[in-house]
């Protein structure tokens, strides 16, 4: 029973996790507001990264968040489908 719960259950987001949920709202937003250029894309979230990513790391290391989340982050087709991974 413990390794159900250990894997439904989920494990604290690491820095990493944090990381990539950040990086892919960021793209997912900008690429909805109809942005395609990777360049202008991968500066756009660094910027954010730098002027805001460190207080949005704050409140995500430490909580819940399963594998499977992570891999629906990761394979999300728009913001509200990441959003939808989270809840």
């Amino acid at each position: 029973m413990l390794v159900i719960c250990t894997v439904a259950c989920g494990h604290p987001a690491t820095r990493d996790d944090c990381e990539t949920i950040f990086r892919r709202t960021a793209e997912l937003t900008l690429r909805e507001g109809k942005m395609t250029d990777k360049a202008e894309i991968a500066q756009r979230v660094a910027a954010v990264r730098t002027a805001k990513g460190e207080a949005l790391l704050k409140s995500c290391v430490g909580k819940r968040i399963t594998d499977g989340a992570m891999r629906c982050v990761r394979e999300a087709p728009s913001k509200s489908s990441l959003e939808a991974c989270l809840r």
